[in-house]
């Protein structure tokens, strides 16, 4: 891995090694300098740790017994149907609103209910903490309608220490001590994490809805009882994790103000007695950190940004969020606040890809998760080579389903993974340069997280004009707005921070609950009303909120009211929907710090240190394809290339960063403002480039910040040489006015270099390896592993996918490709040549005349003319393949899954310019 570029490595999923296993490994780590990071095993649960521990993890449940007015009951106590040792918490009787009908969510009559805890006799002290786990009792229900007595009993659902109390934590922690002792030193001198993935099983955003100390910490944290308001935790059927819908309700004001109360206590007590102490003890003990998602599965309702505020290490993933930029924004808004730097994604997981997504794809998949603020990959999966059941080309823990399998046994990966994870680790170096900068903060408090793929691509916010007008947005919460940095000072929040230059309250936004979005706390309007009266242009979308989002006597009265002050103010202004918002900042001068010329596709994040603004820019082709994530390698039909001037705020001399290579070079046609500096972009469908602004002649070390530069010419391109000296450069013969900055007209004469060739129908020769199991298929254990790489040579008159070529219609591999190109004796010395390659799948290098150079992945295009001279030229083409195309001819479970169209497709196009200096 190292080799290949990798930095770190997270084991323990599928199996957690054993102590010399663990020891090897972090030795190994520790001397090639990698991170190791520890999830699953002790890391989530004690060795023979029980479901029933006094402090395992708890849900509260239920049994209950219908009864009519003015009838009686007598007898054990209901009880929830479950193996796992209950203990009895509290027994309540509600009239029923209508039917007591045990079918679907009923309604209870909140201010009849009767405490019946007291009455309950027979009891024992085998339940947690000495309670009781049985019970009788003997009640007359009182005349008139339907009741239901409830029993409600708390259930041990996970074989884990509790994530809301201080015990468990210790718990969980004191059997780390135990079982990393002997490695204790290797961990401290590596410095890696502890991950918890978002899975409930993985210790990720708890669904927990009890704890050993509920009832206190929800008094003291809420201020009320939570025993008047049971019923509105229990779920339907059984103490599941994975029940989600509520068995019963109180009036829907009350219910829905109440579970957010609920929620966001459980976000504070796992905040307060689970991730801060555990980043204490990792950090002291262990030299580690704490990397989480801080979302869950099955209706886990916390606040992810709250949650995001307060970790280490904060992940999101590929699969949950389905490639949609928009939401992995607010747990990037929490980093941007507060200045951490660290926002990793669990990326290339898809369903129903294993060995089928492209490296193109990734970088794809990554250039939208950059655009959400994300600045570190993590692959899932890299799996061990053998196991006694697994066949070729080797152990998986989802060998037909989650891509992907990443490693040498992909060819893609033995190839050119080192030139991938280099193309991410530069675009991550410059994601944490200095601070992030966005243009508008967006006001969103939430506790749940649906899957965009499963609620029709669901976006946070909804109307794509805000971004096609060039805009940034965040996502601010209670917790980021009670930051010791968001404050106003000269009309902006948070200005040692993201410097937001509005802020907007939206009702429209998505989801719609959990908190609604016309609730607010009192306190944050108040704190939004000092923001306004300070100057901060505050923008309400639809209506002003209302409400406050929990049970609070004075809450509604005290939103009401300070909203009220807020919309007199002149700062604070009002529109219909989200799209009126990007007309509305434009009026009132607000300007995005990347505004295209005209609206279209083009993402940017802007970062910003002490005399440099950096500029990373993304043209997204689509939101989400329609078959997406089901298809997701290439071609992409739908991407289609960008060519636009966008203006960035900022000063200084402006560079272009090519992640592909590591070149900088200095761009030598712009134009300067007050503020700004006007560029051009040129960008392929879902492709990225990085420009930054820099003030420091020395940054770069390309030229000096004073030489000349291009306003604008008739040529093709401009450049600055090597020299300093500038340099315009045309494909056909002509005379090009230049204009530059000093207002001077130079006219420049350009010769031809000659024609295109087109090389698509040349004579290739192309020798491939064509990858298959060196046993036979089905073969299990260490002879799996094996491959045998088939030699096939094809003489081609003229390029076509592999899949149209009988020898290779079901390879996979690798194939190099080779024509030579004869160029005529006038070819002069420092002629460029710019030489575009079409459809490319999957990986590729290049090399001409002998000397290799790494195209840009996506758009297949190089400049190669500093390799060529008069006469004959070799250009060398190797193309590297997923397996998918010969599994799918082995494995009967992937004989469905679509052929990729391998190899080099072409166009193939040669294009000789001429390069004259200006003057």
């Amino acid at each position: 891995m190292a080799s290949e570029g990798i930095a770190g490595a997270e084991i323990g999923q599928g199996y957690f090694p054993s102590g010399d296993k663990l020891t090897a490994l972090l030795r190994t780590a520790n001397s090639l300098g990698m991170a190791l990071s520890l999830s699953h095993g002790p890391v989530s649960a004690p060795d023979g740790f029980s479901v029933n521990n006094d402090q395992a993890r708890k849900q509260l449940s239920y049994g209950s017994k219908p009864v009519s007015g003015g009838a009686s009951v007598s007898g054990a106590l209901p009880k929830p149907s479950t193996g796992n040792r209950t203990t009895l918490v509290s027994v309540r009787a509600y009239r029923c609103s209508g039917s007591c009908s045990t079918s679907g969510s009923v309604t209870l009559d909140k201010d009849s209910a009767v405490d019946l805890t007291s009455r309950v006799r027979n009891t024992d002290t085998a339940g947690v903490e000495g309670g009781t786990t049985t019970g009788t009792l003997e009640w007359t229900a009182p005349a008139g309608g339907d009741w239901v007595v409830l029993a409600f009993w708390s259930v041990g659902v996970q074989a884990q220490p509790d994530l809301l109390t201080r015990a468990g934590t210790q718990t969980l922690t004191g059997n780390m001590d135990e079982q990393l002792a002997p490695v204790k030193q290797l961990m401290r001198a590596n410095g890696g994490d502890f991950l918890y993935d978002s899975h409930t099983g993985d210790r990720g955003s708890p669904t927990d809805t009890w704890s050993n100390s509920m009832k206190a910490d929800f008094q003291r944290e809420a201020g009320y009882s939570i025993t008047d308001y049971l019923p509105l935790l229990v779920r339907q059927g059984s103490s599941s994790a994975s029940a989600t819908a509520p068995a019963f309700e109180f009036d829907s004001k009350t219910s829905k103000k109440f579970r957010n109360d609920f929620n966001q206590v459980r976000t504070d007590l796992w905040m307060d007695n689970h991730i801060k102490p555990l980043k204490k003890w990792a950090k002291s003990t262990y030299n580690y950190a704490v990397r989480l998602q801080p979302y869950g599965e099955n209706g886990a309702a916390v606040d992810s940004i709250q949650a995001a505020a307060n970790l280490d290490r904060v992940e999101t993933e590929t699969l949950w969020f389905g490639d949609e930029v928009d939401n992995y924004l607010p747990e990037a808004s929490a980093n941007h606040m507060n200045g951490n730097k660290w926002y990793s994604i669990e990326g290339s997981a898809a369903v129903s890809q294993a060995y089928a997504q492209t490296l193109q794809d990734q970088v794809i998949r990554m250039n939208k998760a950059y655009a959400g603020g994300v600045t570190k990959l993590v692959y899932h999966t890299y799996p061990s080579d053998t196991g006694n059941t697994s066949t070729w080309p080797g152990y998986s823990l989802f060998p037909t389903s989650f891509s992907g399998s990443w490693g040498d046994r992909n060819p893609d990966w033995a190839s050119d993974a080192k030139t991938y994870n280099d193309y991410f680790a530069r675009n991550q170096l410059v994601l944490t340069q200095g601070e992030a900068k966005t243009d508008v903060a967006v006001y969103m408090q939430n506790y749940t997280y649906q899957q965009p793929y499963n609620q029709n691509d669901l976006q946070y916010w909804s109307d794509p004009k805000l971004s096609e007008a060039g805009y940034t947005r965040d996502y601010v919460n209670p917790t980021l707005l009670d930051e010791p940095n968001a404050t106003v000072r000269n009309k902006r929040l948070a200005t040692d921070g993201p410097d937001y230059k509005a802020l907007v309250l939206d009702s429209t936004q998505l989801p719609t609950a959990a908190a609604s979005r016309d609730s607010i706390l009192a306190g944050t309007a108040k704190k939004i009303l000092g923001y306004a009266k300070a100057g901060l242009p505050v923008i309400i979308v639809g209506e002003a909120p209302s409400t406050a989002p929990g049970i609070d006597a004075k809450g509604d009265k005290d939103v009401r009211s300070t909203m009220a002050a807020l919309l007199k103010q002149k700062s604070v202004h009002v529109v219909a929907s989200e799209a009126n918002v990007p007309a509305l900042l434009d009026k009132h001068g607000i300007k995005p710090s990347a505004e295209p010329a005209t609206d279209g596709p083009l993402l940017s994040v802007h970062r910003q240190d002490s005399d440099t603004d950096y500029y990373w820019l993304y043209n997204q082709s689509t939101v989400t394809q329609d078959d997406e994530p089901a298809t997701l390698f290439e071609p992409n039909t739908s991407a289609k290339p960008l060519e636009a001037d966008v203006t960035l705020q900022g000063h200084g001399t402006p560079y272009q960063l090519n992640t592909w290579t590591g070149e900088i070079t200095p761009i030598a046609e712009y134009t300067t403002h007050h503020d700004s500096v006007t560029v051009h972009v040129s960008l392929t469908g879902d492709d990225s480039t990085i420009i930054a602004l820099s003030s420091n002649p020395k940054r770069f070390g390309a030229h000096s910040a004073k030489s000349p530069h291009v306003v604008s010419t008739t040529a093709d391109s401009a450049m600055i040489r090597s020299d300093g000296t500038v340099a315009v450069a045309a494909a056909q013969a002509g005379t090009y006015t230049t204009v530059m900055d000093n207002g001077r007209k130079v006219t420049t004469k350009i010769s031809s270099a000659g024609p295109a060739v087109d090389l698509t129908t040349a004579s290739w020769s192309l020798d491939a390896q064509d990858w298959q199991p060196a046993a036979a298929y089905g073969t299990t254990g260490a002879d799996a592993v094996k491959t045998t790489k088939k030699t096939v040579h094809v003489d081609l008159d003229g390029l076509k996918a592999w899949t149209s070529i009988p020898e290779l219609k079901d390879a996979s591999g690798v194939g190099t490709y080779t024509t030579t190109v004869t160029l005529p004796s006038s070819w002069k010395k420092g002629t460029g040549a710019r030489l575009g390659l079409g459809q490319m799948t999957d990986s590729f290098s290049l090399t001409v005349n002998g000397s290799r150079t790494i195209p840009n992945q996506l758009s297949a295009t190089a400049d190669i003319g500093m390799y060529l001279h008069a006469g004959k030229n070799t250009i060398t083409v190797k193309v590297s393949t997923t397996l998918i195309n010969r599994l799918r001819t082995l494995n009967s479970v992937l004989s469905s899954r679509t052929a990729q169209a391998n190899g080099l497709v072409g166009p193939v196009t040669l294009t000789p310019y001429t390069v004259t200096r200006v003057g």
